[in-house]
């Protein structure tokens, strides 16, 4: 039977073999040796000489590989069955979310990972084929991947300049065109990154370019750090895997507002819950207070389980900084009203309010009110300051300024949000 080892910083954790009978399903044998470092999942323990839970592995190692259209395109183009989970990880395992790699038992250990300079036009036509195939521009021999929709290629940026990573080389960047039919969205994503970085809600850098006609985003990976020639890793596993969500179902990391208790989902609930479960997790709940406030006030209705990341570090885990935090509903063709996650149990973005927030995060039983209220206020006007220094970047949705301002600002005044402002 075929084997992957599966590696944690270059560290042997154990071998992966498919489940037989069924193609959506991997076990994992932790070897004896083994001596965790960094954790590996939070939804199951990694323990010397022992298996795992087969649906815990897989539904963790599943929510490494691409989502949807991207799937489908990219295991067609390798000639392999998109619901095949281990020929997933065979052929795009290499270089993936994080720090965890699976590589082939007979791939020689001395296999040097290797990048090949790209230039301009090259790097063009690599995002028109991620716009026109739906996947992620990645050559024949690659084994990278990111889980997601929108088109992007990664890049690493190497001595001030763009190079295609090969095997099982990793990226440093994800860049993401333009798409014709969006064409304000590269530029409001990155506003709203400038807007996170002024109030301290992440700290990696992104910038808008081009490349022959095209415009695209370039997005510095927080999971990767440069150390001379040789990209570092940091691990990371995003909420829908730390809470064992099927891997298969790509709506469980939304919240269903027909069943909003479904227990096979995810909710504001149980992730403000399994970080006041982690040790030290005070920070990361004040964390994901911080961002759920961001996200009420940009009107980000995207932001569901695989959009909010957990950092398993040497010193312990803790929440991730934000990204892909988009201010859809002021993107033409995205406005929908209702939320990934409900806030006290509401999904309509109008009726979003300091209160209802508060009351939210009271239900998780994790963090004192007093504290929460300080949070929320204190994230609330930063954004305002922010608001009112950052001009967004031209090409961003018109208005946009204005329309965070006035969200802002309602939750700030005790408000609900209601319709924006015209």
């Amino acid at each position: 039977m075929p084997e992957l080892e599966l590696f944690l910083h270059d560290e042997s954790v154990g071998i992966v073999e498919r489940v037989p009978r069924d193609r959506t399903r991997v076990t994992l044998a932790v070897h004896r040796g083994y001596r965790q470092s960094v954790l590996l999942s939070e939804s199951f323990a990694a323990l010397p000489g022992r298996r795992p839970a087969p649906d815990r592995v897989s539904d963790f190692l599943g929510g490494y590989v691409p989502e949807g259209n991207h799937r489908e395109q990219m295991a067609a183009k390798r000639r392999i069955d998109k619901d095949d989970l281990f020929a997933l990880l065979t052929e795009f395992g290499g270089s993936i979310a994080g720090a965890v790699t699976l590589r082939r038992t007979d791939e020689a250990s001395t296999a040097s990972p290797s990048y090949e300079p790209l230039s301009d036009a090259r790097l063009a036509a690599r995002l028109k084929q991620a716009l026109e195939d739906s996947d992620q521009g990645i050559p024949d021999d690659s084994r990278s991947t990111l889980p997601g929709y929108q088109p992007k290629v990664l890049a690493a940026r190497l001595n001030g300049e763009w190079a295609v990573p090969h095997g099982r080389a990793h990226s440093t960047h994800i860049l993401k065109p333009q798409v014709p039919s969006r064409p304000h969205r590269i530029f409001d994503e990155h506003y709203s990154h400038l807007l996170t970085r002024q109030i301290g809600l992440s700290r990696y850098d992104s910038g808008i370019h081009r490349a022959g006609r095209t415009t695209y985003l370039a997005i510095e990976r927080f999971d990767r750090v440069l150390d001379g020639d040789r990209v570092r890793l940091h691990h990371q596993e995003d909420l829908a895997q730390a809470l064992g969500l099927d891997w298969r179902d790509t709506d469980v990391k939304f919240q269903e507002p027909n069943w909003p208790t479904d227990p096979k989902r995810a909710t504001a609930r149980r992730i403000g819950e399994l970080l006041g479960s982690i040790p030290g997790g005070d920070a990361g709940v004040d964390a994901w207070v911080r961002q759920l406030a961001f996200h009420l006030a940009i009107g980000n209705n995207d932001a569901h389980a695989k959009n909010v990341a957990l950092m398993h570090l040497p010193g312990g885990t803790e929440l991730s900084q934000v990204y892909d935090a988009l201010p859809n509903l002021f993107q033409d063709g995205l406005v929908t009203w209702n939320l990934a996650l409900a806030i006290d149990g509401v999904f309509d973005h109008r009726r979003m309010s300091a209160e209802r927030l508060l009351a939210e995060v009271a239900s998780w039983g994790v963090i004192a009110s007093s504290r929460a209220s300080a949070v929320v206020t204190e994230t609330l006007t930063s954004l305002d300051g922010a608001l009112a220094t950052i001009e967004p970047p031209r090409g961003s949705s018109p208005g946009i300024a204005e329309r965070l301002q006035w969200n802002t600002r309602r939750l700030l005044s005790g408000s609900e949000i209601s319709s924006p402002k015209n």
